[in-house]
């Protein structure tokens, strides 16, 4: 029974992943150099990426809870409003001032787990720039 199901289950991925992108044809790179780059990407198999920001402190997942037209698969507060989620989520930049961040304590955290690369997230869907910028407001406090 156990394998049926498992069975179904593949079975039903494999069906609705690829419906998601049918009739798209995939686009093989053609540049020598991007290839170059993806290569070496494709060898460096253990990294890190970081997305960090104003988010973190609630613990919302970056950015996706502000779509409004993802609202069948985003995990947000329905006890309120969309629009007042919004204003709360964008006024976290106020108290978002991680004051304690040690880039190189990550860093090196990272090298002793064996990590390859680290990629280090300073602007996310939701645009808040973790670096002053004259172009916006929604930028870390500094």
């Amino acid at each position: 029974m156990r394998r049926l199901l498992l069975c179904v289950v593949l079975v039903l991925w494999c069906t609705l992943s690829k419906a998601q992108y049918e009739g798209m044809e995939y686009y093989w790179e053609q540049d020598s150099a991007v290839k170059a780059k993806l290569e070496r990407w494709q060898d460096l198999k253990f990294g890190f990426f970081v997305h960090w920001g104003p988010y973190s402190q609630k613990g919302y997942c970056e950015s996706w809870t502000i779509c409004s037209e993802d609202v069948d698969w985003i995990q947000r507060d329905t006890t309120i409003s969309y629009d007042e989620y919004y204003r709360n989520y964008v006024d976290l930049k106020k108290t978002f001032n991680p004051v304690k961040f040690d880039p190189d304590k990550w860093a090196e955290l990272a090298k002793e787990a064996g990590m390859k690369y680290f990629v280090f997230t300073t602007k996310h869907h939701d645009g808040f720039c973790m670096w002053d910028t004259r172009e916006t407001d929604y930028k870390i406090n500094t």
